[in-house]
């Protein structure tokens, strides 16, 4: 009975359960009706995102977001959902031939999610990939079967395939496994490699950086592109300093080192066998060049593990462009993969060639029966090999400028004539091979011995070929290595010889290398003969026109250094003023008060010539004088009166309409003025005194004694004496000044202390100073006459003092006959210049300044002398080594 009640309860609850069930099923669908009712339309709209190039294809990525909205009344969205999509865009009739503009014009108008504004955006990514490598069509070149001749695509799938660190252990293995297997696993390794997060884990992981260091050592001569992927891995690890270590510890520089200058042999010796069979004949002359060149790729150590050829390198369509080094360049790997082909397959061809084992009139008459067709498919396979050979130096090169940063290792390299090879590549014509070459030597030409070595090469030779070129990165760093290497004097002079000039002018209008340009122009200017070669360019005008055109208050510093050395050759100075241009200048250099260019300008006042055109502002000179704070350049303007030496300007007028005799004598207080001023100042007064009106004014004004108190306070400095006693004799040149010269100063007396100076301009001027004064005042002549005699006795004592203590020296043991000793013998005094004749005397003293021109500067005399201290107001200066002088002294007493 209880079984039966508990049976009826269990129905019971069962029939409920299905009864709550339908009634919630009926419930959904109702509900579902009603909804389905209100929902009237729905809403699509695609929002744009970024866009991107294909990694593979030529293909433009299109990432946008689709939004979808159910809507029941307008503006009242029942349900709402958004989606991230994208679409590839395949750009078919993209080739070399397209224009990126019109082509993105186009896929915008027809794609419709693309924003218009984003136009720019999607002809740059065009761009990028007419000028990348196709990796699509390298994907399905076919290559042909060296035994059967027929076709075999490459397998598309193995260029897509995806690298993941979770797998890298299996492309370890892949490392140990035959050639073609083991330039799949390097592949996949770089790509990892090549994404900066990664380079820790590969670190770490030593099995895989030794698998790799092992198979570039034993089959980097099996296959370039092998060699490429692995050298590449150990790029990326260069790239940052501190994995450093990892090429340290592996040996990757040296074996980079050994794998390059290989591959540079081989290349010349690949194209040697083409010369050879474009021009047969050449071979009859050159039998011994061409025979060493191939014994030594015969004596190379071939690998132990060499494959047999499988096929020959086809012709490229075209020539695929190497991307940058960054991640989001085209993977290098893939681009090599599609030109697979033994590097044993390479060596082969070249050993193949006809001249191998041929006598010379075999190889003649070989050479003439050779066929247009023979020859081309040589030079393609050439060509194509080049191309490879260029990724393999480039990725290695780079390597080595990355880890030459250590000065260690850059001294190793030098040593294994990284120099050498690096020379021998400028000859290349892939431009981003040659940009990564001058690179590298722009680095190492701050080095003295690698700038040695570079000028024994002849750089230079090769360095106008790369200025032709239309590419502006590599005319910029071909400049910068030409501005290391044009601070040696030597390459300079290279540089002009092989007329490198002209072609640098070219650039100063070319904003990007106008800097560097001048910089080089400069240092060519600091040589005197070249700066004559800058009249025949176009280079005076031009600066010139840049200074006047300039904007900024300031001058450009390396430009207005460049017009400063220009300025001092008198034909590129007469260029400087021709067409107004030097009032012009003037006008800026008052307007900024420019001490820069007013020291050009007054480098141009330096020309006899040209002293004409500055008559006009010798007032507005005069005016800065008294008026101008800034020294510098009332220093310049002060420089350019005394430049000024005009018979037809009066002087006199000048110095009292501006008031510049105060002003003078203010300048010549020892220790008030700078030695710039001071010296300037009296430079100026020297110019002055050639006006005898000019003169009396400066005596009337006692500037005389001022000149003499500074020549009692700078008697040390050789320049300041100089341009005092050139004062002294412009006055005395006029006989209406002489008078008060030699009565009323003590200059007399300073003079005779100074005719026997060690500075011989110094006594040039003196002695024409006291041939005046002895010519007007007899008690003068006489003073004069005995200080010469007593000077000359000094002198012949102690040279006689001299003689006698040569008798206790060795030297006179050789001379057994007394009458043979050589002191005080004619014969000897001849030699000591004691016998001058009258004539050649009087020549001396009459012709020192006597045309009253301004005696040389500080810059002419002995720098030796500027060392020894001596002081000017004593007797006792040490006798000159040549007794030039005694003559005078036996001259004097015949008169008497």
């Amino acid at each position: 009975m209880l079984a039966i009640v508990f049976n009826i309860a269990a129905i019971l609850t069962l029939l409920l359960f299905v009864v709550h069930y339908i009634y919630y099923i009926l419930s959904a669908l109702t509900l579902s009706s009603m909804q389905s009712e209100d929902a009237k339309y729905i809403k699509k709209r695609s929002k744009g995102g970024s866009i991107e190039p294909h990694p593979t294809e030529k293909a433009i990525i299109l990432n946008y977001t689709l939004e979808a909205k159910v809507f029941g009344e307008p503006g009242d969205p029942m349900l709402e959902d958004s989606k991230n999509c994208q679409r590839i865009i395949r750009l078919k009739s993209l080739n070399s031939k397209t224009c990126p503009a019109a082509l993105a014009a186009e896929v915008v108008e027809k794609c419709g999610i693309i924003n218009k504004s984003q136009v720019a955006e999607v002809e740059q990514i065009i761009y990028y990939l007419k000028n990348r490598a196709d990796n699509s069509e390298m994907s399905t070149q076919r290559s042909v079967s060296r035994g059967s001749g027929k076709t075999v695509p490459v397998d598309a799938e193995k260029v897509k395939e995806k690298a993941s660190i979770r797998n890298l252990d299996e492309y370890v293995e892949l490392l140990y496994e035959d050639l073609q297997e083991r330039v799949r696993g390097s592949s996949l390794i770089l790509r990892l490699a090549r994404c900066p997060d990664n380079l820790e884990e590969l670190e770490r992981n030593e099995s895989v950086l030794s698998a790799l260091a092992r198979v570039l050592r034993e089959d980097w001569k099996k296959s370039l592109e092998l060699s490429t992927n692995i050298i590449y891995i150990f790029f990326c690890f260069s790239t940052y300093t501190k994995f450093h270590n990892v090429i340290v510890q592996y040996r990757i520089g040296s074996l980079c080192m050994e794998i390059i200058e290989y591959e540079l042999r081989h290349y010349d010796a690949k194209k040697h066998n083409l010369e050879t069979w474009k021009n047969p004949e050449k071979v009859v002359k050159d039998t011994s060049k061409s025979s060493d060149c191939l014994d030594t790729l015969m004596n190379e150590e071939k690998p132990k593990e060499m494959e047999p050829p499988r096929r020959r390198i086809p012709e490229l369509k075209q020539r695929p462009k190497s991307g940058n080094w960054s991640s989001q360049s085209s993977s290098m790997s893939s681009s090599l993969r599609s030109l697979n082909s033994s590097y044993h397959e390479n060596l082969s061809m070249a050993l193949d060639s006809p001249v191998n084992g041929m006598s010379v009139s075999d190889v003649t008459t070989v050479g003439q029966k050779r066929t247009k067709e023979d020859f081309d498919k040589l030079n393609k396979q050439l060509k194509v090999y080049t191309m490879k050979q260029e990724q393999l130096l480039r990725v290695a090169f780079y390597l080595l400028l990355n880890i030459a940063e250590n000065v260690t290792f850059e001294e190793k390299m030098r040593k294994k004539n990284i120099v050498k090879m690096l020379i021998k590549l400028l000859d290349r014509q892939n431009v981003e091979v040659l940009v990564l070459v001058v690179t590298f030597l722009k680095k190492l030409s701050i080095v003295k011995d690698n700038k040695d070595e570079m000028y024994e090469l002849n750089i230079v030779e090769k360095l106008p070929r790369l200025l032709q070129t239309l590419y502006p990165d590599l005319i910029q760093v071909t400049l910068k290595l030409i501005f290391n290497l044009s601070f040696d004097g030597a390459l300079r002079a290279k540089m002009i010889r092989i007329g490198l000039l002209p072609k640098l002018v070219t650039y100063l209008s070319d904003d990007k290398h106008h800097g560097i340009v001048v910089r080089i122009l400069y240092h060519m200017s600091m040589d005197d003969k070249v700066k004559s070669m800058f009249t025949y360019t176009e280079c005076v005008p031009l600066v010139t026109d840049m200074l006047i055109l300039n904007l900024n208050p300031e001058s450009d510093l390396e430009l207005i250094a460049l017009c400063i050395n220009l300025a001092l050759n008198k034909r590129n100075a007469q260029q400087m003023t021709e067409n107004n241009r030097l009032h012009t200048l003037m006008t800026r250099a008052f307007k900024y008060q420019d001490s820069l260019l007013m020291k050009m300008i007054r480098n141009i006042s330096h020309h006899e010539s040209l002293r004409g055109h500055f008559v006009d502002f010798v007032g507005d000179l005069a005016k800065v004088l008294t008026d101008c704070d800034n020294e510098k350049f009332m220093v310049e303007c002060l420089g350019i009166l005394a430049n000024l030496s005009l018979p037809d300007l009066d002087y006199s007028s000048l110095l009292q309409e501006y008031n510049l005799i105060p002003w003078i004598r203010d300048v010549l207080i020892p220790g008030k003025s700078s030695d710039d001023v001071v010296l300037d100042t009296v430079v100026f007064l020297g110019t002055c005194a050639c006006d005898e009106a000019c003169t009396m004014l400066l005596c009337k004004a006692e500037v005389i004694t001022s000149l003499i108190e500074l020549l009692k306070a700078k008697q040390e400095d050789d320049e300041m004496v100089l341009q005092i006693v050139f004062v002294f004799q412009q006055i005395l040149r006029n006989e209406s000044t002489r008078d008060y010269m030699i009565k009323e100063t003590e200059s007399p007396a300073y003079l005779i202390d100074l005719m026997h100076d060690k500075n011989p301009e110094i006594r040039k001027v003196c002695d024409y100073c006291l041939d005046k004064i002895t010519l007007y005042d007899e008690e003068w002549a006489t003073r004069l006459k005995l200080e010469r005699f007593r000077n000359y006795n000094e002198q012949w004592i102690n040279m006689v003092e001299s003689y006698q203590e040569m008798e206790d020296n060795t030297y006179y043991d050789q001379f057994e006959d007394d009458d043979k000793q050589p002191y005080l013998t004619a014969d000897y005094l001849d030699q000591c210049m004691l016998y001058q004749s009258e004539d050649s005397d009087n020549m001396r003293v009459n012709s020192a300044m006597s045309n009253g021109s301004r005696p040389l500067s500080r810059y002419s005399r002995d720098f030796e002398e500027l060392d020894m201290p001596k002081s000017r107001r004593s007797n006792s200066d040490e006798m000159d080594k040549k007794i030039t002088n005694t003559a005078e002294l036996l001259t004097d007493l015949e008169l008497e």
